[in-house]
């Protein structure tokens, strides 16, 4: 008697497929992948010799935090003093930061869940 196997994939949230997975994942005949969401967020920054303005446009199911070196291909990224762990608003958020016109920095915007 032949068997026939049947692979297809659906188009499922990951508790979803985790849910399919332990329903259905003992007769090898679905395969589930689970995908991360790719989180895309621009950090658009305006600077004059006295300050730089951050902003982006947040969510409020992640938290922000601004990193500084100074140079894009810097080995070591700092945290910014009071720009750590900020739970997103839904909201364009705003800050300005203070710059020495001798010592120029760059920034680059963390987020997770």
């Amino acid at each position: 008697m032949n068997h026939l196997r049947h692979r297809f994939t659906l188009p499922l949230k990951t508790s979803a497929a985790l849910a399919a997975l332990v329903l259905l994942g003992t007769s090898g005949c679905v395969r589930v992948p689970i995908q991360k969401e790719k989180i895309e967020t621009r950090l658009i920054t305006v600077t004059t010799s006295s300050q730089t303005t951050l902003c982006w446009d947040s969510r409020t199911d992640l938290i922000y935090t601004v990193l500084v070196a100074e140079r894009f291909d810097a080995a070591q990224w700092q945290p910014l003093a009071n720009l750590t762990n900020l739970r997103g608003t839904g909201a364009r958020m705003q800050f300005q930061v203070p710059e020495d016109p001798n010592h120029p920095r760059t920034y680059k915007l963390y987020a997770h869940p």
